[in-house]
């Protein structure tokens, strides 16, 4: 049997649907539908905001991801590569499901376009033209390692994501703690995501020190002056595209002794650096610093 490109047999298919819906819900979306007959379209969710399925056993509150269109979502699922006629499939069945009787289909607002297979920024972005987003390969594991570090934070205490202003498409999950071994310091987990696949961009030393600072105004500084004990802050890197990774260590460790320029905030000697746009498998291998 022959396939096309991009089209799946049902038990692969069903596989990575299965797969995908619970990454959605685990990144805060609520699925509305899947297989819908009558659009064709392979699965039909909307931002919500809480993972869902499985809930966290404490309050976690995420931010639509950065390259993520709003509103009610049809995602089209794809094992292998696709093209442009995939990508004229995909608005087409949306066009028609927009003049449909049914309230759910006539709601629709936004295409998601998922592959594994691994796209050039030039082919996302041509995309992206088109008001279609891809999620390819890279995003997807990107994605996934998102979602488990908010999964394996929900279990230790309250997380929330944090927009960072400076820096476009990047943000942070924090889940505070008290110390198992000391009652007088918090431990402030910390899991900065930067969403951009500009091949241009290199996260290098301005971006490091302008996302530290930011880190440090808008969350640990407030929790200092609310509670008065020391901060202790493990922290892990995520880019998807490229870190000038010497020098994200450099500016870290500079910036992480100056404790003048944050008292009573003592960060981690070494942060965890995890560039997907090098090497995106390197998570699964790479010990974290949130696991005891």
């Amino acid at each position: 049997m022959t396939l096309l490109s991009g089209h799946l047999p049902p038990e692969i298919g069903r596989a990575m649907e299965n797969s995908f819906v619970s990454l959605l819900y685990r990144l805060g979306y609520t699925v509305d539908r899947e297989r819908d007959v009558e659009s064709g379209l392979d699965v039909i969710a909307r931002f919500y905001g809480e993972p869902l399925n499985p809930r966290t056993p404490n309050p976690s509150k995420l931010l639509l991801p950065s390259f993520a269109p709003k509103g009610l979502t049809a995602f089209s699922l794809k094992r292998g590569d696709f093209g442009n006629k995939d990508v004229t499939e995909l608005i087409e069945k949306v066009q028609g499901a927009k003049a449909s009787s049914d309230r759910l289909l006539s709601s629709l607002e936004s295409m998601v376009i998922a592959t594994n297979f691994f796209k050039g920024e030039g082919e996302i972005d041509d995309a992206l033209t088109k008001h279609v987003y891809c999620w390819d390969g890279r995003r997807l594991i990107f994605y996934s390692a998102k979602a488990r570090t908010a999964q394996e934070l929900g279990l230790r205490g309250s997380v929330e994501e944090v927009a960072i202003e400076g820096v476009s498409n990047s943000s942070y999950l924090i889940e505070r703690e008290t110390s198992i071994e000391s009652k007088n310091i918090i431990l402030a987990n910390v899991a900065i995501f930067v969403d951009d696949h500009t091949k241009e961009l290199i996260i290098s030393s301005d971006h490091t020190k302008r996302i530290l600072e930011y880190i440090y105004e808008k969350s640990l500084k407030g929790i200092v002056e609310s509670t008065h004990l020391d901060i202790q802050v493990p922290l892990e890197i995520h880019v998807l595209g490229i870190a000038d990774e010497n020098l994200v260590r450099c500016t870290y460790s500079e910036y992480a002794v100056e404790s003048s320029r944050h008292p009573k905030v003592f960060f981690s000697a070494e942060p965890m650096v995890f560039q997907y746009g090098a090497a995106p498998w390197a998570t699964l291998f790479s010990k974290r610093v949130f696991v005891q």
